[in-house]
């Protein structure tokens, strides 16, 4: 769980805990509880009932390896944390969320992607200042998500450099944005998501996807310049039913905004 990543568009993944709790659709058929259960871990549900597996010291240096190692042209990208969410309201995990803070600010070579279902609780959890070499993500499956977590995800909008929403598992059509403005949620101008991940479901249980979902978000990144990586069809597999969009593989990455733009 820390090695190189097999997520197309991260270089590493690192895990600070293992264990989260569902909380809304595109949690239902979670790999990260499908693996912990195979492992026979009770890592997944509510505090009382469940602990939060941690790492060991070995686990936590990983990044400081990479950091170390990092190339100066192109700043490799740590996804955090497949297995978890960072930003989970769960006292058992306090400590080690302050530990991982604590560790990106050890690794300015490294961007840290940060994806959650939780972005109402960002604003308590990370720490006060301005985090250069973080990207702030939340999951948007469907409509409803998107209408919920968007317009919370930003309002952090000052404090990271990238801020993007993960349609993926996508389970709909999303209109990003209020009314006919594209990404639009009534902050006033510059304020707007820099990147936007779309992908169908894969695995056993994958659930309905359509292609025109992702043509329609497409056609709104494009209106709007907004980065637009389209990850898989999906299918029992990652691979069953490729990537490609109309004959074309639209994997863009955004450009970062600099602080004094933020």
């Amino acid at each position: 769980m820390g090695k190189n990543s097999q997520i197309e568009w991260t270089t590493h993944t690192f895990n600070p805990w293992w264990g989260c709790i569902r909380v809304s659709p595109g949690c239902e058929n979670c790999y990260a509880e499908s693996q912990a259960k195979r492992y026979g871990l009770n890592v997944w549900g509510p505090a009382s009932t469940t602990n939060r597996r941690v790492f060991s010291d070995k686990h936590w240096h990983e990044p400081l390896v990479w950091n170390k190692a990092a190339p100066t042209v192109e700043r490799p990208r740590v996804f955090c944390a497949s297995f978890a969410d960072v930003f989970e309201s769960n006292d058992s995990i306090a400590g080690e969320r302050a530990r991982l803070f604590e560790l990106i600010r050890q690794t300015p070579r490294l961007d840290w992607l940060l994806l959650t279902k939780r972005p109402e609780n960002i604003a308590d959890m990370l720490p006060d200042g301005y985090w250069p070499n973080i990207w702030l993500g939340t999951s948007t499956e469907n409509q409803e998500y998107a209408d919920r977590r968007v317009p919370l995800l930003l309002s952090n909008r000052n404090r990271v450099p990238v801020l993007f929403a993960s349609a993926e598992p996508l389970l709909g059509p999303i209109q990003f944005g209020v009314g006919d403005q594209f990404f639009d949620y009534g902050y006033g101008d510059g304020y707007s998501l820099d990147w936007v991940i779309t992908g169908g479901e894969s695995g056993p249980r994958h659930r309905r996807f359509e292609l025109d979902w992702v043509r329609q978000i497409n056609r709104q990144c494009e209106a709007a310049g907004v980065a637009h990586f389209f990850k898989q069809v999906g299918g029992r597999t990652h691979a069953e039913g490729g990537c490609d969009l109309d004959g074309i593989e639209v994997k863009q990455f955004p450009e970062p905004r600099r602080a004094s733009a933020i």
